[in-house]
């Protein structure tokens, strides 16, 4: 099994460098120059075409496709950009200060959300037991019920926290420039193509990763997520 590790790696990264080289001499210059800018239009521009869906009230998936188009240069990117990256890139050395004290703050913090679910929960199973009249079968199937419609919520949550993670690691790599000079980016990331270099590193900023998949989490909480508020009395 370990010896089929590098070469599964070894085949993910020819696919990417033959994609690259495939499309290395098709690239506008002006696309290459200002692939941040045209990041940013082009999210802008999808994201502004919500505005005749709503008025026209549009099926879902149409929302949900132009969120998909709006994101997908970015995040795609992203994906090229950090699947190609070893993690030994990100490392840098750290000081006793900082090592403890982003320890304690994630100690507070976890306590901090352990508490809050124990008086969510139990204000929950309050309400359950009211609205199931005390009946163990029909409160079994409010929780269920209501379990169901939370996992969406959750998993956006957690899909949300991905993409600001995803943006920490961007930053440290890349920086915020639109055009970096210095990167922690492998130097053989894409050597061959250096044209699909500058255009997937340019498409993949944080900031631009950040706000498009906030914003597509918001538009799915928006369509999906309509009753899934229990009213605590």
């Amino acid at each position: 099994m370990d010896d089929q590790q590098p070469v599964e790696k070894l085949v993910a990264s020819r696919s990417v460098v033959k994609a690259a080289a495939r499309f290395e001499s098709r690239h506008p210059d002006w696309l290459v120059d200002h692939a941040l800018t045209v990041g940013w239009v082009w999210a802008l521009f999808w994201i502004l075409l919500l505005l005749p869906a709503d008025h026209f009230s549009w099926h879902a998936f149409a929302w949900i496709l132009i969120v998909v188009i709006a994101v997908l240069p970015t995040f795609g990117a992203t994906v090229v950009v950090l699947s190609q990256t070893p993690h030994s890139h990100l490392r840098r050395s750290e000081s006793v200060l900082g090592h403890f004290f982003s320890r304690f703050a994630a100690y507070v913090f976890g306590f901090v959300v352990w508490t809050l679910s124990v008086v969510l929960s139990s204000a929950i199973a309050v309400q359950l037991q009211n609205e199931g009249k005390n009946n163990e079968i029909d409160t079994l199937g409010l929780g269920l019920s209501l379990l169901v419609e939370v996992v969406p919520v959750v998993i956006l949550f957690l899909w949300l926290m991905l993409i600001f993670r995803y943006a920490w690691f961007l930053s440290r790599l890349r920086g915020w420039q639109a055009r970096p000079t210095r990167t922690r980016i492998p130097k053989s990331f894409l050597a061959d193509s250096p044209r699909t270099s500058r255009l997937v590193v340019g498409l993949a900023h944080p900031g631009l990763l950040a706000a498009t998949g906030s914003f597509a989490v918001l538009i799915a909480l928006l369509l999906f997520v309509d009753d899934v508020t229990i009213h605590i009395i």
